[in-house]
């Protein structure tokens, strides 16, 4: 565990001289074969090894919780341009939350429950909400943020506040800094540099060009996962392109990336960007390599710009298409709930909410005090993720990424990492 934000868990446990508190949970809605921490006032000096369809592992856990319904406050993002991918966000949320609530995982009459509000991805609404939950008692933590440029604006009034945070979605490395700051999901940047080396060796390319969202810091570190693995291979980086979190028009950075003459273009772009610049690229005829990031893998993306996303590769955290009864299981509950493809946007709501019910769990009370020494104790989480390990920073890890690629008929597949295995795009 880590010094910096997990002494106090550790001194904790040596005061109390505590063992774990026996829990585990079924893997499905019915709950399985359920043993429910009782709750109570008094420690249990017990050894416990909790389990809940997605998440698995050993930890110390102080009370049980007594009944009720605990509370937590969601920033959504179902409205605006990145609705694409908060609406996901959401349903994956309230999908777990059902779950969590009908396993019985918390314990004897137990549930939890997210008060959400819309921010629709405006700095000002975001930091009156997060005011308001850090204001109202009964909100035990915060899961935000969609953008690294809210959570750039939240972050100081949510240090200041000491309440738990979780980040489930924006990608700024900076967000952890805080010692209440967690992240529920693996970051992009490490497939970002894995899927570029892929690139330059499948390609060979002799010179490239990039584009940014250059207003948004999460973009700007993704860019830099780039730029790294290019410069370090050799390659000349003709230009980068600047573009930004409202453009709507892309004709004119495309152009210029079309003039570079690059042999493989990367971009760095927000989703609603980044699907716009691939649609001008392919329009003014660039038949080239094109590797995007995550934020194009969802089906509403696939039917704003069509088939012009064919042949465009990306790296994934969460594929639908894994061998791994947790994403089986998930997607299965995700889309016969939904009827729309389970994406990693609603893999990231599912688990912060998994992840959350975790740290209440071992936490062992209803305050937020408890809900921070619930998250910093939780090392590792077997997920649909894959297993995610956290550092001293609050900052998970997962071993593998997946690399795909969009069919002409709207499906992501596999990319094998082969010039040979790219599927052809409009203009070959």
């Amino acid at each position: 565990m880590g010094a910096r934000k997990r002494t106090g868990w550790r001194v904790l446990a040596v005061m109390l001289a505590l063992a774990l508190v026996a829990a585990a949970c079924g893997d499905d809605d019915s709950g399985g074969d359920t043993t429910a921490a009782p709750a109570t006032t008094t420690t249990q000096a017990t050894t416990t090894t909790t389990t809940s369809g997605d998440t698995t592992s050993t930890t110390a856990a102080a009370e049980g919780l007594a009944p009720g319904t605990y509370t937590f406050g969601f920033v959504a993002i179902t409205s605006g341009a990145v609705a694409f991918a908060g609406v996901p966000h959401e349903n994956g949320l309230k999908l777990a939350v059902d779950e969590i609530n009908a396993s019985g995982f918390l314990g004897d009459g137990v549930t939890m429950e997210f008060l959400i509000e819309d921010a629709g991805g405006d700095q000002p609404t975001a930091i009156a909400i997060t005011d308001g939950y850090v204001a109202n008692d009964d909100v035990l933590g915060i899961v935000c943020c969609a953008l690294s440029s809210v959570a750039g604006a939240i972050q100081p009034n949510m240090e200041a506040a000491g309440i738990p945070w979780v980040d489930h979605a924006a990608i700024a490395p900076t967000i952890t800094d805080p010692a209440n700051a967690f992240r529920s999901f693996p970051l992009s940047q490490p497939s970002t540099g894995q899927i570029a080396q892929a690139a330059i060796d499948a390609f060979q390319p002799t010179k490239v060009a990039l584009a940014v969202t250059a207003d948004n810091d999460g973009m700007q570190s993704d860019l830099k996962a780039n730029t790294d693995v290019i410069e370090a291979a050799g390659v000349e980086i003709l230009d980068i392109v600047e573009t930004f979190a409202e453009d709507t028009d892309l004709s004119g950075p495309a152009t210029q990336v079309i003039a570079l003459d690059p042999d493989v273009v990367f971009l760095a772009q927000l989703g609603n960007v980044e699907a716009l610049m691939i649609q001008e690229l392919r329009d003014r005829g660039y038949d080239g390599p094109i590797v995007a990031n995550l934020a194009i893998a969802t089906q509403e993306t696939f039917e704003q710009v069509g088939d012009t996303l064919a042949g465009t590769i990306l790296p994934l955290a969460f594929f639908r298409g894994t061998p791994s009864p947790l994403v089986e299981e998930f997607v299965t509950k995700y889309e016969g709930k939904y009827d729309i493809d389970a994406d990693i946007f609603a893999a990231q709501g599912w688990q912060v909410a998994w992840y959350l019910a975790r740290a209440l769990k071992e936490g062992g009370e209803g305050t937020r005090e408890a809900v921070l020494e619930g998250l910093r104790g939780i090392d590792t989480m077997e997920t649909v993720f894959g297993t995610l390990t956290w550092d001293d920073r609050g900052e998970p890890s997962v071993e593998k990424f997946t690399f795909v690629q969009w069919s002409a008929d709207g499906e992501l597949v596999l990319w094998d990492g082969t010039a040979e295995g790219l599927l052809p795009n409009i203009n070959q």
